[in-house]
């Protein structure tokens, strides 16, 4: 039986959390100037295809990922996983 972080499973089967998650990288993009993932992956020397997956929330992302991600931006997990986090509609 594979599991819900098998690299291999369907997006669809991905738990909302991670829908979420993209959707708070991609408003702190946004509040950080940047108008598309590529322009902001590229500037943070990230793999842009990749952080696109993980925006969208079409790509399980590892908490070492997203560490690395906001350590570039230099935004802590804590302000990350707040009540703004919280609020975020599917």
């Amino acid at each position: 039986m594979r599991n819900n972080f098998d690299k291999n499973v369907n997006h669809q089967l991905f738990p909302d959390d991670l829908k979420k998650i993209g959707l708070r990288l991609k408003g702190i993009r946004k509040g950080l100037g940047f108008s598309n993932s590529d322009k902001f992956a590229h500037h943070y020397e990230l793999d842009r295809a990749q952080y696109g997956k993980y925006e969208t929330g079409s790509q399980d992302l590892r908490v070492s990922s997203l560490i690395k991600i906001l350590d570039k931006i230099e935004y802590k997990l804590s302000d990350f996983f707040n009540d703004e986090y919280d609020k975020i509609k599917l």
